[in-house]
């Protein structure tokens, strides 16, 4: 039987379950037949950095706004960023965004920066890409919340700005280790972000986009969300976010606004 439980106990129980929230909520209401020997081998194989709830330096608005707040955390780079949630705004968009998504999302990212907010991503192809490096070559602080192993370079064009974030920022995941990048951790991934932040800011969504995932997820955790107005009859749901009480931001001083307002949007 295991001999030890509290943090360690948590790691090895994630390590062991590839990240999965629903089994390690299951493995820690049944008695564990794992061993010390067995539960050390997992924790050693861990390369990054590790948090769990039970630790003080656990993101706090994470463990509070969360649905199903993972229980441990993955990461390299500077955990405390990810404490100050009201000055972090996540910002997330289409794989395949149009050039004025891409133009005015790297502008307002890289002015919010130099107004001392830190942005939040998925790192996904498209908008998440183009946030993350306009706040990198700002330069400026981000964090890139992962859907795959937090050793895993994903998508692998990634490499290098992968590596400036964990250098400059944060990377976090629930996921440890070469954990692979399946769809369905994506949406899961999303939760976090939602709750990372202030509020969210859409770049792009089309009427499919995994992007409405996110934005639903800050719904539910009663965090704010703004989009990016679109002409009428381009087809994305960004004018249908406002219409239904997303704000509505054309500029970064839109955006700060947004992130300092006492006035909810969106759903509220």
């Amino acid at each position: 039987m295991l001999e030890f439980q509290g943090r360690d106990y948590l790691i090895a129980t994630s390590v062991k379950h590839h990240g999965d929230w629903d089994k390690i909520y299951q493995d820690m209401h049944v008695p564990s037949s794992m061993t010390y020997e067995e539960a050390a081998e997992l924790i050693k194989s861990v390369k990054s950095r590790v948090v769990t709830a039970l630790d003080d330096d656990y993101p706090s608005e994470i463990l509070k706004a969360c649905p199903k707040p993972p229980f441990v955390l993955y990461y390299y780079g500077d955990l405390s960023l990810a404490q100050d949630h009201k000055r972090i705004v996540t910002v997330v968009g289409s794989r395949k965004p149009t050039s004025y998504a891409v133009e005015k999302t790297r502008s307002i990212c890289a002015e919010v920066i130099n107004k001392g907010y830190i942005v939040a991503s998925g790192l996904a192809r498209g908008i998440d890409t183009i946030a993350a490096e306009a706040t990198i070559d700002t330069p400026g602080r981000t964090i890139a919340v992962l859907g795959c192993g937090i050793d895993v370079v994903y998508p692998p064009e990634n490499t290098l700005l992968r590596d400036r974030i964990a250098s400059t920022g944060l990377l976090l995941s629930e996921y440890p280790n070469s954990e692979p990048p399946y769809p369905y951790r994506f949406p899961a991934r999303n939760r976090i972000l939602a709750s990372i932040s202030k509020g969210t800011f859409i770049g792009e969504a089309g009427p499919h986009s995994g992007t409405l995932i996110t934005a639903a997820f800050a719904m539910e955790v009663n965090h704010d969300v703004a989009a990016l107005p679109f002409r009428c009859d381009e087809g994305f749901v960004n004018n249908s976010l406002i219409k239904n009480g997303a704000a509505l931001v054309e500029t970064a001083e839109d955006l700060v606004d947004f992130l300092t307002s006492t006035t909810h949007y969106y759903g509220k």
